[in-house]
């Protein structure tokens, strides 16, 4: 799941980014720059994480479909679903799983 924070209004000076009923347990907190020589290769594993764009523009891929995110975006990744990310510039994002 992608939340687009163009999607998302702000409310006060605050975006929600709702997640549902999803419970979410962190045991890591990555920061990464992706480049065109440092793609995030495409894996799958037991835990659930949550990927937010800090800058820059990226293709995620979620079980071989490719997303457009950019600045702001949100991606929720269920236990499982095979992800990754690559980008044709730069992108900084934080990984929380």
């Amino acid at each position: 799941m992608i939340l687009k924070a163009s999607a998302i209004p702000v409310v006060n000076g605050r975006r929600l980014y709702e997640l549902g009923d999803r419970d979410i347990v962190v045991h890591h907190f990555v920061t990464r720059e992706t480049t065109p020589e440092n793609p995030f290769a495409p894996h799958k594993h037991a835990v659930p994480e949550l990927w937010f764009i800090v800058e820059g523009e990226a293709l995620v891929t979620l079980d071989g479909i490719e997303h457009s995110v950019e600045s702001g975006d949100l991606i929720v990744i269920d236990p499982w679903v095979e992800h990754g990310l690559r980008t044709e510039s730069q992108a900084t994002w934080v990984c929380l799983g």
